[in-house]
C-alpha cells in the first residue's frame, strides 16, 4: 500500500499529520511543580500549604501558599516543621474558635 502519490501527496500527508499533532498538544494540561526548594524562612503571610512528592523533575517539598503566591520550601528545614505544627494547631483551634491569629509568625486563619 502506497501512502503518498507523488511529491504533492507526501507533502499533503506531512501537513495533515503536523496539524493533528499541533491540535492535540493544545489539550495537554500544563503541570506546575517545584523543581527546586529554598531553606530560607518565609516572611509573607502563609495562607495554606500542601505536600509535594518527589516525581522528577519535581522534588519533594512543602509548598506554602502565601499572599504573594506559592513558595517551595525544603521539607526538612526546622522552621518548616515548626510552621506546619503551628498551622495544624491553628486549624484544629479554628474548629472551636472561628478566628485564629499568630502575629509573631504571621500565620492567620480565618473561617468564613
Amino acid at each position: 500500500m502506497q501512502l503518498c502519490y507523488g511529491p504533492m501527496g507526501c507533502f499533503t500527508l506531512v501537513i495533515i499529520i503536523n496539524s493533528l499533532i499541533a491540535s492535540s498538544s493544545g489539550s495537554i494540561k500544563e503541570f506546575k511543580c517545584c523543581t527546586e526548594v529554598s531553606a530560607d524562612k518565609i516572611n509573607a503571610t502563609i495562607i495554606g500549604f500542601r505536600f509535594q512528592k518527589r516525581n522528577p523533575p519535581c522534588v519533594k517539598a512543602v509548598v506554602f501558599e502565601t499572599e504573594d503566591g506559592e513558595i517551595c520550601s525544603y521539607w526538612k528545614a526546622d522552621w518548616v516543621r515548626r510552621t506546619l505544627v503551628q498551622l495544624e494547631q491553628a486549624r484544629k483551634s479554628m474548629n472551636q474558635n472561628p478566628t485564629v491569629s499568630t502575629d509573631n509568625n504571621r500565620i492567620s486563619t480565618k473561617s468564613t
